[in-house]
């Protein structure tokens, strides 16, 4: 009589209990949370202190604390923040820094283009073209700065223009939120951009 040979055990395969990967991805979301929580508070609390500055008639120091706030996560106060610094401009009366290379009056230009003073930004950033005509990144700011005024087909020409000289930036506009926001206005712009484009819903 033949002896069966006993069935060979299978070996336990052991697995990754959720349990342990769970509390981990909770602290993670909830570490990101606080951090969005934290800057919205810290906007928040350098947004009244710029106000307090403007009521008590510190324009040049409300104006710095304003432009702080820009930055903040908060795009309502943000643009309000925007509004108050343009005010306290016109308040303080015009102050134009003594310019003098190319990377000065880009920078100039730059600044007044945050705080939407597209005009002055507009004239700034051509003088810095003048001096550098071949900065694809003076070339991007005036894309950024003819689309906010309203201009798709300036704005598609001088991205081009910044394409030409340095082929990044097109993918760098791709992921530029501004550049997402302009190209649903400006059938120029999206076509530039090509699919990677994203639609804001």
């Amino acid at each position: 009589m033949t002896k069966k040979k006993p069935a060979a055990s299978t070996p336990s395969i052991p697995k990754t209990s959720p349990s342990k990967a769970a509390p981990a991805k909770a602290v993670a979301v909830n570490a990101a949370a606080e951090a969005v929580r934290a800057a919205q508070e810290h906007q928040q609390r350098k947004w009244e202190e710029a106000v307090k500055l403007f009521t008590n008639g510190q324009f040049a120091d409300a104006r710095a604390k304003f432009q702080e706030v820009c930055s903040g996560p908060r795009a309502e106060i943000s643009d309000k923040a925007r509004t108050y610094a343009q005010m306290c401009e016109r308040r303080i009366g015009p102050q134009r820094p003594q310019l003098k290379t190319a990377e000065e009056y880009f920078t100039y230009g730059v600044e007044r283009l945050n705080a939407r003073d597209l005009e002055e930004a507009r004239v700034h950033l051509e003088k810095a073209l003048k001096m550098a005509p071949a900065g694809d990144h003076v070339f991007y700011a005036l894309a950024l700065c003819s689309g906010f005024a309203g201009d798709g087909a300036a704005a598609a020409e001088n991205l081009r223009r910044a394409i030409e000289i340095e082929p990044g930036n097109r993918i760098h506009a791709r992921q530029d939120v501004e550049f997402q926001s302009l190209a649903q206005q400006y059938p120029a712009l999206r076509s530039l951009l090509g699919n990677e484009a994203r639609v804001v819903e």
